[in-house]
């Protein structure tokens, strides 16, 4: 039984132990990080995918332990090119850290090849990116706001019932719009509130191992309502709560069991997905343009981009999807 959180609760107790599993619709889950005994075992992730219909950008910031990992990824969905580039950097003496909150504090990270600043507000985020010679071919420039909505978010805590300093957070929020532009060389892909799709996912966690990862995501236009969709794999005990949900206009839905057909060590294949009550029925197709499937691999994460068909039904609504431009991450952690 899928247990919902209503009132705030602190993920760690005072041993630095967590003892609980559940789901929120809100922020209810407070990562207080100073609790957790051994901070460098920590790994903490912010990613940002963002879109106008006309190409998919996906920007992510990582630091595990003194590691720090920042991964860009830019696809043109007509021309089919796919460029992507990435920094590792070992942060012996330097104190950057992801912020705790989505309202405050400053990401920021400088070298001889990039610059870039997330600054949080209460209104959104400013995304700031300079990259010299990305991909080897051209400079990448962003400047971005992304300006938050007032709909749900999706937002679970894993324990791990064999070791209490194990666990994994995730909050996915899909109820964002991006005015600004993203530009490769010279070529400007603009975006505003009326033609931008965004989401933001926050994951904060520590493993006894790695383990392999896949996620479904991506959010769409569908007769003027927003529908977005987060299917991902398993990671602890999600007993009481799995990760597993979509987005319509704002209000999230839930999805309960789902079994997924696909063969991860061929990625670029057909993915299926669906429910034992039929509630959720969707077949994932990668992308081809020119005879060349859209797909790239930037350091450990792998994206596939490509159509999403099928069908998502309540009580309420059904919905049909006809080959909605989604996208495919397989890595590990």
């Amino acid at each position: 039984m899928q247990k919902i959180v209503e009132n705030s609760k602190k993920i760690f107790d005072l041993n630095g132990e967590i003892n609980f599993g559940g789901w929120s619709k809100s922020a209810l889950f407070e990562y207080n990080r100073e609790n957790y005994p051994a901070e460098n075992k920590l790994c903490e992730s912010d990613s940002y995918f963002i879109s106008n219909g006309e190409m998919g950008f996906y920007i992510s910031s990582e630091i595990s332990g003194i590691d720090l990992s920042i991964k860009i990824i830019l696809a043109d969905y007509k021309t089919g090119e796919v460029v992507t580039d990435s920094i590792s950097k070992r942060l012996l003496l330097e104190q950057i850290k992801l912020p705790i909150s989505d309202t405050v504090g400053e990401f920021s990270y400088r070298d001889k090849k990039i610059a870039m600043t997330v600054t949080n507000t209460v209104d959104g985020k400013y995304l700031k990116c300079d990259f010299i010679d990305f991909g080897n071919i051209k400079n990448l420039f962003v400047k971005l706001f992304l300006k938050s909505g007032n709909g749900d978010s999706m937002n679970m805590v894993s324990p791990f019932e064999k070791d209490k300093n194990c666990f994994y957070y995730k909050r996915f929020v899909e109820d964002y719009t991006a005015s600004g532009v993203v530009r490769f060389g010279g070529y400007d892909y603009d975006l505003t509130e009326d033609n931008s799709l965004v989401y933001f996912a926050k994951c904060r966690y520590s493993l006894s191992r790695h383990r392999k990862f896949q996620i479904l995501c991506g959010t769409c236009d569908i007769d003027g309502h927003r529908l977005s969709i987060n299917l991902a794999s398993k990671v602890g005990n999600n007993r009481n709560g799995s990760e597993n949900c979509y987005f319509v206009d704002g209000k999230l839905y839930k999805i309960g069991r789902t079994k997924v057909s696909g063969d991860d060590k061929n990625p670029v294949g057909k993915w299926e997905f669906s429910t034992a009550d039929n509630n959720l029925d969707l077949v994932f197709t990668p992308k081809e343009v020119g005879g060349k499937i859209l797909a790239c691999k930037c350091d450990k994460v792998t994206i596939i981009f490509g159509n999403l068909n099928g069908t998502l039904e309540t009580e309420q609504f059904k919905i049909n999807l006809k080959d909605k431009n989604f996208h495919m991450i397989f890595t590990s952690l």
